[in-house]
């Protein structure tokens, strides 16, 4: 019985397709089914990793979807980029207590001004940008020499100094000490002992 059945499926069929007569045998056909169904079960279950549509635990879109949550080792990473001196501040501190479990939303809404680089347990990276000095620059002056003419620095005498005010004083009137102070720089504490510096150089 079953070798007849076996014979009779063996035997080509003729079929019909688009008016076409196709000749197949349903043993054959049934084979080809079985393989083509066995690799995609071994793409899908036995080689997951192949997979490609699912997600990477890594990924941005995971680092953001709140199921990343900032732990009380994590360390805060803060960088201040100053536009007016191009100066910037970095400061790593431990994160206050009151972002412990945020996610990266709950963060975002919080430093609303900053751009937050990086989001993960151990690491968060933020950045902001200020329209201002840096406070070596705002807390600091001192009188040097720009082409010829007294000139009033923002920071401290290097190459970081940033021209504030070039007076109309010329360094070839003053007095040979005093040219050479300029050069290396006259440190000024306060605004009351800049305006009595230059008064004395215009007087000379």
């Amino acid at each position: 019985m079953l070798s007849k059945l076996i014979a009779k499926l063996s035997l080509p069929h003729h079929v019909k397709f688009f008016n076409r007569t196709v000749v197949f045998k349903p043993v054959l056909f049934g084979c080809l089914l079985l393989l083509l169904s066995g690799i995609g079960y071994y793409s899908l279950i036995i080689n997951p990793e192949d997979n490609f549509f699912i997600p990477q635990q890594n990924s941005e879109l995971v680092k953001q979807d709140g199921k990343i949550k900032i732990s009380p080792d994590a360390v805060l990473v803060q960088t201040i980029t100053y536009s007016k001196c191009k100066d910037n501040e970095v400061f790593r501190t431990k994160p206050p207590d009151n972002l412990i479990g945020l996610n990266f939303s709950q963060v975002q809404k919080i430093y609303s001004g900053w751009n937050i680089e990086k989001f993960d347990t151990k690491e968060i990276e933020m950045t902001l940008s200020v329209d201002s000095l840096c406070r070596e620059h705002s807390n600091n002056m001192f009188i040097g020499i720009n082409d010829g003419y007294v000139t009033v620095f923002y920071g401290v005498p290097g190459p970081k100094a940033i021209i504030k005010e070039v007076t109309t004083i010329s360094v070839n009137g003053l007095m040979p000490q005093d040219v050479q102070e300029l050069r290396q720089g006259l440190i000024i504490q306060s605004k009351e002992e800049l305006l009595r510096t230059l008064e004395g150089m215009q007087a000379r």
